[in-house]
């Protein structure tokens, strides 16, 4: 069961970097691979996935320059999305700063700085990155909160699972099918030190409601999900949420496979807003079948 189920009415704001790649930069690396990484750093549970030391990091390199990145790091209170712009340099290492003002719903202003670097190399990326919000509110004391420094991993996944048997205690990284400005969204699975339970899968997604469609950061419906001997894992979910005018009716998929060189598998949610007084449906969010692939 996840700590904070998805509220897609509205989106619920999430601390999130989204790098698009710069149009004009110097000449790089030509060995430098193209192609989608995936990957972040995940809490074993029950730390929230909400909190600071959660991170969930998309990228996409194409050229030998231009590089797009989707990020999402847990700050312990809100913050708002935003863009900018990066450039991958010589030897696959890149590094961003800035800071970025945002109003709210409610009076409410956000100030986000923010410090993303790595370093991509093959089929796999690491570095670190780092989130600090300030939350101004009309008539109300200001609130910072930060995510701290969070060391992150990302693989070019390729959905080999391998051998069977699960390597017990080894993250696996890795994208779903569903992309955010270019790059497709990252997920990041955590195996218990025994190898014998998923204790948490984090990941991105993408939501399509009747008039918008939303984003959020989400997480396996049941932390601890039991490993079956064959590596296979299933579960499925299903929560009420009730306002004063309306309830809100969620069914959550996760399910895949895992092995020595890999994992691989679907997910789905499907999120009903309903009058609370009739029954009456007021409208539908759904993510579709989506697949996903990850690697230690």
């Amino acid at each position: 069961m996840p700590v904070r189920a998805l509220r897609a009415w509205p989106a619920l704001p999430v601390a999130a970097i989204v790098l698009a790649g710069a149009a004009m930069a110097p000449a790089q690396d030509a060995s430098l691979p193209g192609g989608n990484y995936g990957g972040g750093a995940v809490l074993a549970p029950p730390a929230s996935i909400e909190g600071a030391g959660n991170m969930l990091i998309g990228l996409r390199v194409t050229g030998t320059d231009r590089l797009r990145i989707n990020a999402s790091l847990g700050a312990r209170c809100e913050s708002p999305r935003f863009s900018i712009r990066s450039t991958l340099e010589s030897g696959g290492t890149f590094a961003d700063s800035g800071t970025r003002t945002t109003r709210l719903p409610g009076g409410r202003r956000v100030r986000t700085s923010f410090r993303v670097q790595g370093t991509i190399s093959g089929a796999v990326a690491s570095g670190t990155a780092r989130v600090s919000n300030t939350v101004r509110r009309e008539g109300r004391r200001t609130r910072t909160c930060t995510s701290g420094t969070v060391r992150w991993s990302a693989r070019r996944s390729t959905g080999d699972v391998g051998a069977p048997g699960v390597v017990p205690g080894v993250p696996m990284y890795g994208t779903t099918a569903q992309r955010l400005d270019g790059p497709r969204r990252a997920i990041a699975l955590r195996v218990s030190a025994d190898g014998a339970k998923l204790e948490r899968a984090l990941y991105d997604i993408t939501l399509k409601c009747p008039r918008a469609t939303n984003t959020d950061v989400h997480d396996a419906p049941r932390r601890n999900l039991a490993i079956a001997a064959d590596g296979t894992f299933s579960d499925v979910e299903r929560f009420r949420y009730r306002a004063a005018r309306t309830i809100q009716y969620d069914t959550e998929r996760f399910s895949g496979r895992i092995g020595a060189g890999g994992a691989s598998g679907t997910f789905s949610i499907v999120s009903r807003l309903a009058n609370r007084d009739t029954g009456r449906t007021i409208g539908t969010c759904r993510t579709g079948t989506v697949a996903w692939t990850a690697a230690p």
